[in-house]
């Protein structure tokens, strides 16, 4: 369903795409896009709709979301 690297994304979604571009070392444009599929694979309009679905699917757990706490 998601790549691996979509899957990264997602577990970086409570940030801004700047920041995970940075991270992952690739563009912010880049990351729009593999937002944009995640939100299209995953039939969703939002970040936290598309992490509640995948955690909920199995794709991702909850402890892999990334939250600056």
């Amino acid at each position: 369903m998601l790549t691996e690297r979509e899957k990264q994304v997602l577990k970086l979604l409570c940030l801004p795409n700047c920041e995970i571009a940075q991270r992952l070392c690739i563009t912010a444009i880049t990351v729009k896009s593999h937002v944009r599929n995640i939100f299209n694979k995953l039939t969703c309009s939002n970040r936290a709709e598309a992490i509640a679905k995948a955690i909920k699917k199995g794709i991702i757990q909850a402890q892999e979301v990334y939250t600056d706490e």
